[in-house]
């Protein structure tokens, strides 16, 4: 008995602290965003990094705090918890939409001049990156719908799942680039950031993911066999078959 109840406790515990964390590391992020490049007059970097320090600090005072409170019940805990999961996904969508708008306003993907005409193998990955990017106005646009329908998508909590999903999709994407062509560290930083804030989001619903993908069959006809190995075999066939594929268009090649 003495075991469980200390198992809950913990559990309690470290679900507290993990979600401050995780709400006080995205407002973080969102800091650094709203005062990169010291545009904003009333945002000086001078007072930007004492207030991401700041909230990263409460971040982890504060729950030590509401479990002292909530084992003496002095706090709502449901309230406590529907505060945060709702400013978990404000900061989130609100971030992620100002990289969208960014995009409308042509304040990103875009290349100096005399950047643009240096040679490519002249060029940093981040500026080839850039470049590729900014080429197809469309589809910097398209990138740009995603992030703000995705984040809209966030502040219902009917749709906040499948919002989750996609901007999942996108930002995992993004943050590969981020780190194999070399993006600078703010950019890395924001992408991750925000990957692992909607990826905890998704988190809070894997017992209805697992259900869905793995749980659930698809009602589309099939060939029936009554041989195992035989319809394992066929599966298996499509990639081995491909790979021989390449490999023989591979060896044409002079």
């Amino acid at each position: 008995m003495l075991e469980q109840s200390t198992s809950e406790v913990s559990d309690s515990i470290s679900k507290k602290i993990g979600t401050s964390l995780i709400l006080g590391v995205v407002f973080s992020a969102l800091l650094l965003m709203l005062g990169n490049g010291g545009n904003i007059p009333f945002l000086p970097p001078a007072l930007i990094f004492p207030l991401v320090a700041l909230t990263l600090l409460g971040a982890v005072v504060f729950p030590l705090i509401w479990h002292y409170l909530e084992k003496r019940e002095k706090i709502n805990s449901e309230k406590v918890y529907g505060f945060l999961y709702s400013g978990i996904r404000y900061v989130i969508a609100f971030n992620i939409a100002s990289f969208g708008w960014k995009k409308f306003y042509g304040l990103q993907f875009v290349v100096p001049a005399e950047i643009a005409r240096l040679p490519m193998n002249q060029q940093s990955g981040e500026w080839l990156t850039w470049f590729y990017f900014g080429h197809s106005h469309t589809f910097g646009i398209i990138i740009a719908v995603i992030q703000i329908a995705g984040g809209y998508l966030l502040l219902f909590r009917r749709t906040l799942l499948i919002g989750s999903i996609i901007l999942f999709a996108l930002l995992s994407n993004l943050t590969l680039i981020n780190i194999f062509y070399q993006m600078n560290a703010g950019a890395l930083m924001q992408s991750v950031v925000l990957t692992i804030g909607v990826l905890f989001l998704i988190l809070l619903d894997y017992k209805k993911l697992i259900v869905f993908f793995l749980k659930t069959k698809s009602n589309l006809p099939s060939l029936n066999f009554n041989n195992g190995f035989a319809k394992n075999s066929i599966r298996i066939s499509a990639i081995v078959l491909s790979l021989l594929y390449t490999i023989y268009i591979r060896s044409l090649v002079k």
